[in-house]
This record gives structure tokens, C-alpha cells and sequence, in this order.
């Protein structure tokens, strides 16, 4: 247990973790109030997949920039421009709201503007963790800021359905636009080393980009872990993160019955951050992959719909295998790949898992007009089984290990040239 929470003994990574607590917090609160605002205003899944898809199209378009910026600049100052873009864009995604003048053309250029901040500021954190944690602590740290990520989505995600069932959505934005300057003035308060800090990038924008393509297409294992989150992402995920509240509000009674499924969702990443603080699997990416199969029982619940109390339960699952597997995944760049190369080497994977999104996020409203909703969503449930097997059955998959034995030194890229 004292291994756990070592990294806060850091004094950088603990100004980190609180200021990340408090945005989390935020964030959390954010996508179920955006979803019944637009729900509210044209009461069309089709337009909520519009919303919902404009925040990741940013991320989509502007990733690769951002993790060759966050390669080539002070990781701590890309992170501030990128929580005040936040703030900016949700501040007035919030007044169009409270006014009762919100559009959704508008509140999809406000998402726009949020995506753009979160494609510069994702990559370069993950870099930054390394820093402030270092090695011999990285999986604890990124453990403990999910644990942290978790509790505050528990929090919030019952404040959310409060507010919007009370108040309306606007009140839940407003406060996440709050939350991130409180992330930013925690992160102004990181030491001067680490606030100095420039990682060792060569060359233009465009030549560390592709050296950053490179890092990733030399590493099997890596490349094969992306294409399985993309078709999950794809095929499962976002159906679900646009088919869910609108069975929610047809058949469970509205934003608190999403709500309750969300409080478990962060409830079983709570549970997932203590496993994978505690648990080394030898064979990390074998282990994340088969984690990866909890996801099935939600969709297939909610393809019924099944009771609310049936879906928390199969929420807690959900929840536990989505940390489970960032976890590994993010540990396993940070351990395996050079540190000048973790942000670009992050923005690859963060683009390959989401750059499938919006075509699912697109498809979902229609595919469900077309067929059913309750139809849509089994068939996620049974395709969330067959990429995981099918990627289960790659070599690489079991090839690559956990690079740091206990007690022994760090080694990087294992077995990455044999694979």
C-alpha cells in the first residue's frame, strides 16, 4: 500500500494529482450534462452524435501536432495554454446554455475549440508524469491519477444529474470550465526544474511527427494494441456513448438513470485503479486485451433495456476494464519507448483510438433508425467478443512483457525486434 501512494511524496507529481483531481471532476460533469442539452433542444440522437463528435474531430485532426509539440516545448507550458483554451470555450459553452440562447451549431464550435485544447494538453501530460514521478514509480502514479479520476467522476456524475435534472446543464458546464484553471494553477506551481524542462527533439514539426510514426511502426505489439482500441472505439464505444442516453431518456427515466450507470462506471475504474496499482502482469498487453471483454455486458443490457440496477452492475465492469487497460498501455509507451519520443509516441496511440470514433459516433443515430436501438447494441456486444479473441490470437500480443522485473532496471522495447 505505501508503494502506491509513493509518488506523492513527489512534491511535482502531488501539485500534479490535485490539480488533475479537480479537472476530473470537471470533465465528468461535462459529457451527461452536454448530452441532455442537446437532447433537450431537438430531442435527436443523430444531433447528439453530432455534438459529441465534434469534440473528438480536433483531437483527431490535431494529436500528431500535439505530441510533437509536446516533445519539442515545455510540457508544463503546452498544458497551460491548453486548460485556458478549456476554460474558455466551456465558459461560453455555459453563458449560451444558462441564456437559453444555445444552438447546436454553436455548441458544436465551442466543442471544437475544447477538443483542440485536449489534442495538445493529453499527449504532453503523459510526458510530463515520467518527469514528475519517475520510472521506478510510473504505473503507481498513472494508477493513482486514475483512482483520483475515478472518485471525482463518482462525485460528479451525481452532482450532473442533480444539476441537470434541477437546473439545468448549464451549471454542470460552468463548473468544469472552473475546473480547469484550478488545473492550472497547480501546474503553474510545479517546481522550476520540471516547469524548464525541454524534452530532446530535433528538427521541424513535421520531421519530429514522423519520428514519431517511425517510434510506433517499429513496435508490433504497439501498433496491433492501437488497432484493437480503434475497432473497439469504433464498433462498441461509440454506439454506446451515443445510443446510451437516448435509451436512458426513452426507457429508464432520463439523466439520473444515466447518471446511476455512470456513478458505477467510475466506481469499477476506482476498483481498477487499486488493481492495477497492485497487480504486474507479466504479459501486460495479453492481460489488458482479455480485461478489455468486461465492456461486453453493458451493450448487451442496455440492447434490452435491462433494469438500471443490471446496468451499474454491468457499469462496475465496464469501468474496471477501461482503467485496467489505460494503465497498462500508458506504463508500457512510458517504460518501453525512449522519453523524447512519450508524447508523440502517446498522440499516435490516442489518434489510432480515436480516429475511428466519429465514424461510429456517425453511424450509430442512423444505423439505429435503420435497424433498432436495441439491435444496434447487441450487435456491439457480440463484436466487443470477437476483436478481443481475434487480437488475442496475435504472437505480439503475448511477446511483449512487462519491462521492468521487480526489484530489477528498467529495459526497454522487449522483445520488440523479434516480434
Amino acid at each position: 500500500m505505501a508503494m502506491m501512494f509513493s509518488p506523492l511524496a513527489a512534491r511535482g507529481f502531488r501539485r500534479y494529482f490535485w490539480g488533475q483531481t479537480a479537472s476530473a471532476f470537471g470533465d465528468s460533469l461535462t459529457p451527461l450534462a452536454m448530452a441532455f442539452a442537446v437532447l433537450h433542444l431537438t430531442g435527436s440522437p443523430i444531433d447528439l452524435g453530432i455534438v459529441v463528435l465534434s469534440t473528438r474531430l480536433p483531437i483527431i485532426a490535431l494529436t500528431l501536432l500535439g505530441g510533437a509539440i509536446g516533445d519539442r516545448f515545455s510540457r508544463r507550458t503546452v498544458m497551460l495554454l491548453a486548460d485556458t483554451a478549456r476554460f474558455v470555450a466551456h465558459g461560453v459553452t455555459a453563458a449560451l446554455l444558462l441564456t437559453g440562447t444555445a444552438q447546436v451549431w454553436m455548441l458544436v464550435l465551442l466543442q471544437l475549440a475544447a477538443g483542440a485544447g485536449s489534442a495538445f494538453f493529453n499527449p504532453a501530460a503523459v510526458g510530463l508524469i515520467a518527469s514528475l514521478a519517475g520510472q521506478e514509480r510510473l504505473q503507481a502514479a498513472n494508477s493513482l491519477i486514475s483512482i483520483s479520476r475515478s472518485t471525482a467522476s463518482m462525485l460528479a456524475l451525481g452532482a450532473a444529474g442533480a444539476l441537470v435534472a434541477l437546473v439545468g446543464p448549464g451549471w454542470a458546464v460552468l463548473i468544469d470550465a472552473l475546473t480547469f484553471l484550478v488545473s492550472a494553477a497547480f501546474l503553474y506551481r510545479l517546481p522550476r526544474a520540471v516547469a524548464e524542462e525541454r524534452p530532446q527533439s530535433h528538427g521541424g514539426l513535421l520531421a519530429s511527427i514522423g519520428g514519431g510514426l517511425a517510434e510506433v511502426r517499429r513496435r508490433p505489439w504497439l501498433w496491433i494494441w492501437i488497432s484493437h482500441v480503434a475497432l473497439v472505439n469504433l464498433l462498441v464505444i461509440s454506439p454506446m456513448l451515443i445510443l446510451g442516453p437516448y435509451v436512458a431518456d426513452q426507457h429508464l427515466g432520463g439523466a439520473p438513470a444515466w447518471s446511476a450507470i455512470g456513478i458505477s462506471y467510475a466506481v469499477g475504474g476506482l476498483a481498477g485503479g487499486f488493481v492495477s496499482a497492485r497487480w504486474r502482469p507479466s504479459r501486460p498487453m495479453a492481460a489488458a486485451v482479455a480485461f478489455a471483454l468486461l465492456t461486453v455486458p453493458l451493450p448487451a443490457l442496455l440492447a434490452l433495456p435491462a433494469d438500471v440496477w443490471q446496468l451499474m452492475l454491468a457499469g462496475i465492469g465496464a469501468g474496471l476494464q477501461l482503467v485496467v487497460y489505460n494503465v497498462l498501455q500508458t506504463t508500457a509507451i512510458q517504460r518501453n519507448v525512449p522519453e523524447s519520443f512519450v508524447a508523440r509516441a502517446t498522440s499516435v496511440t490516442s489518434l489510432g483510438a480515436l480516429v475511428a470514433a466519429p465514424l461510429g459516433m456517425g453511424l450509430a443515430g442512423p444505423a439505429a433508425t435503420a435497424f433498432g436501438t436495441g439491435s444496434v447494441l447487441a450487435a456491439t456486444a457480440v463484436v466487443a467478443v470477437l476483436v478481443s479473441a481475434v487480437t488475442l490470437a496475435l504472437p505480439p500480443v503475448w511477446r511483449i512483457r512487462d519491462a521492468r522485473p521487480a526489484g530489477g532496471t528498467a529495459k526497454r522495447d522487449v522483445d520488440s525486434a523479434n516480434v
